[in-house]
């Protein structure tokens, strides 16, 4: 990301929301993970797909859950994000917007 010039507060947020996506794969789907990210037009794209057809849903963890907050912190910090379910599994995307010199917008 880098390379596209992202911000530092960009990176810090795409490496949380990844890491929690890819996470939320590997212990509930159990099936190969991947992970696709491109950049166009101020906005930097992530996709991770699974190969299971287990719904994803928003959790209401308890204060001292250690767990379940993946999808709370993807709906707060990403700019949009979506689940697209099909014939082979899965794919959560998000974005997250940039500016022209890869700051954070907003």
């Amino acid at each position: 990301m880098s390379d596209w010039g992202v911000g530092d507060q960009v990176v810090d947020d795409a490496e949380l929301l990844v890491t929690e996506l890819v996470t939320n794969a590997v212990i509930h789907a159990r099936t190969a993970v991947t992970l696709e990210v491109e950049a166009a037009d101020g906005t930097v794209r992530f996709k991770v797909s699974d190969e299971s057809p287990r719904r994803v849903e928003i959790k209401s963890p308890s204060p001292e859950s250690a767990t379940g907050r993946g999808l709370i912190l993807l709906d707060q910090i990403a700019s949009e994000w979506e689940v697209t379910h099909t014939a082979a599994g899965k794919h959560v995307s998000f974005s997250l917007i940039t500016d022209q010199h890869g700051s954070a917008v907003g």
